[in-house]
């Protein structure tokens, strides 16, 4: 069974362009997949906070909690960006 206790982004590094992060969200319902490119950056840390928080208001509602959960990659241990990590690791609550 789904555990849809949490909004679930996955966070890997975008082959080929060193600095650059894709972070996707997967609905089942929709059968798509929702992705933005963000630099290892302030303002990637930005545009990854706005990205959840968009996913967060659209799909929330089929969570038993509108808490996101960042999934990072094993192959992002290159992070930089202070700001970027602290999104990731301070998701935020509904």
């Amino acid at each position: 069974m789904k555990d849809n206790r949490c909004i679930r982004i996955v966070v890997h590094p975008l082959e080929g362009s060193p600095g650059e992060y894709v972070a996707c969200y997967a609905s089942e319902f929709l059968q798509a997949e929702f992705r933005v490119t963000v630099k290892d950056s302030i303002f990637g840390a930005l545009a990854l906070q706005a990205f959840a928080e968009m996913v967060r208001k659209a799909f929330g509602k089929h969570y038993r909690s509108g808490e996101i959960d960042f999934e990072l990659s094993q192959a992002s241990d290159s992070l930089h960006s202070r700001a970027l990590l602290d999104v990731m690791e301070h998701a935020f609550c509904a």
